[in-house]
């Protein structure tokens, strides 16, 4: 039994020691495929460009979708303290092509107009969602749906306090649409490593005000 307790409890060291090798070759990653890298309305990223490294998300889901493999543990283990505080959260939009968000940005245009659209959709090649590194998270509390009103949730208010302990940061936060471009997503998560999205979150900035850009 002594032998056995050992193994176990050396193997989540082991575990970290992988995770951490998996962070600094992400971070370390030039351009796009760095996790840290920021795709907005003024810094694109190729239409051709597809992580090579997308795994099906193995959580709760409205749908089938896919992240990096270093952004799906560190969701998995946010999926887990949630569900430890009794909450339970759903994956709904991981990784889009490029082509699918051509498709959503035409459909948002058609139903809101552009200016509308430009507040709630991301132009392709502009949109975080194809670097594989975002997440667009609901609960039932909304219907599994994405709305403001989940910001005011138990289980979005518990994004917003602990998504940096595992990576995270709320990338579209209330009252800073005049510096993100776009509409307050307390559902919108985006991957960039515990450091980064810790220091980012205990700022109090948005990753563009954090980086010193627009």
């Amino acid at each position: 039994m002594t032998t056995n307790q050992a193994a176990v409890t050396e193997q989540p060291a082991q575990s970290e020691t992988k995770e951490e090798e998996k962070n600094n070759a992400a971070e370390s990653g030039t351009g796009t495929d760095s996790i840290t890298t920021l795709v907005n309305k003024n810094h694109s990223i190729s239409a051709s460009y597809i992580p090579s490294d997308l795994v099906t998300v193995d959580l709760p889901s409205t749908r089938d979708t896919q992240l990096r493999s270093v952004a799906a543990d560190g969701l998995t283990k946010l999926f887990k303290a949630a569900e430890s505080a009794g909450l339970e959260l759903y994956c709904c939009s991981g990784y889009r092509s490029y082509e699918t968000q051509s498709e959503l940005y035409a459909w948002n245009v058609d139903t809101y107009g552009v200016d509308g659209a430009e507040l709630v959709s991301a132009r392709p090649g502009m949109s975080e969602h194809q670097l594989g590194l975002a997440m667009d998270v609901t609960s039932a509390t909304v219907g599994f749906d994405l709305l403001e009103s989940f910001g005011a949730t138990p289980e979005g208010q518990f994004i917003k306090d602990n998504a940096h302990k595992y990576g995270f940061i709320v990338r579209y936060p209330q009252g800073k649409t005049d510096i993100t471009g776009y509409a307050y997503e307390p559902w919108h998560l985006r991957y960039l490593g515990v450091d980064v999205a810790t220091a980012i979150y205990n700022s109090g900035k948005t990753m563009e005000e954090y980086y010193g850009t627009n």
